[in-house]
């Protein structure tokens, strides 16, 4: 491998303004490597290790499809993000939904969820990971979120940022606004739900069964004032003992499954989404 694109791959997984103007994403490894799309592989490089692997049955049609250059494990270590490389590593095109008409078109009766500055990698990934376990059909974040195309996301995901419909937005206010007034042509408007400290609502005693978003925000501030006004509801999850609140990933889980529990009784979830 030349210099050149060693420099572009490592770049490009330290880089959140590289990553969004070439408009590729790095994934590492052969668990999510396997599940890949050829269709938006862009380059793909394995080990000699790696070929030879009980991993490479499981990754061989897409090498077919794909093409994939062998270099050194000396090699992958230098562009790799991980401490132990597994042998994989795959440059990949990223997601282009490029509005809400295109996310909201996804299918099936909205389950939204609105995510406001989340900050850590980790919560954001597990957010898109729930997400799909629970059904939702999209999820819309702000710009001051962390990159959701940074290795620790990626990985954190396990394979949800390949499935779950997202969108990143200048402007969370307005698209809540839009959504909550129908501003979306062919589509209904949607209850915006807030998740709050200062909740009037148990999150179990209100519907989910019709087209929803919750709104969760980021780690230590919450929910901003604005994107709170907004609600039409807000809604709290009890806490036992000393606890105050649960982080913006579990918090985001919990609701979740509630409106898929909801939804399971009303057979809104599609075969594809049962539980």
């Amino acid at each position: 491998m030349d210099g050149r694109k060693r420099k572009f791959i490592l770049e490009l997984q330290k880089k959140s303004r590289l990553r969004r103007e070439s408009g590729l994403y790095v994934i590492d490894g052969p668990k999510m490597a396997k599940e890949v799309p050829s269709e938006i592989v862009e380059e793909i490089c394995v080990t000699k290790e790696f070929m030879s692997s009980v991993h490479m049955a499981e990754c061989s049609q897409l090498l077919k499809e794909a093409g994939f250059t062998v270099i050194s494990e000396s090699e992958m270590r230098q562009i790799s993000d991980t401490v132990s490389p597994q042998g994989i590593l795959i440059v990949a095109r990223q997601n282009r939904i490029r509005g809400l008409k295109e996310l909201l078109s996804s299918g099936g009766t909205p389950l939204l969820l609105i995510l406001e500055t989340i900050q850590d990698p980790g919560n954001l990934g597990t957010i898109l990971r729930a997400s799909e376990a629970a059904g939702v059909t999209g999820v819309i974040m702000d710009r001051e979120t962390v990159d959701v195309y940074s290795p620790k996301v990626v990985r954190s995901t396990m394979g949800a940022i390949l499935r779950v419909p997202f969108l990143c937005v200048e402007d969370l206010v307005k698209a809540a606004v839009t959504l909550k007034e129908g501003g979306i042509p062919g589509q209904p408007s949607v209850t915006l739900y807030a998740a709050h400290l200062l909740g009037a609502a148990d999150y179990t005693e209100v519907s989910y069964r019709g087209p929803s978003a919750v709104m969760i925000g980021n780690e230590s501030k919450g929910l901003s004032d604005t994107l709170a006004s907004l609600a039409d509801r807000r809604i709290l999850i009890p806490m036992c003992g000393h606890v105050e609140s649960l982080n913006a990933a579990m918090a985001a889980a919990v609701i979740s499954f509630e409106a898929a529990r909801q939804r399971r009784g009303t057979g809104i979830l599609t075969e594809k989404q049962e539980l």
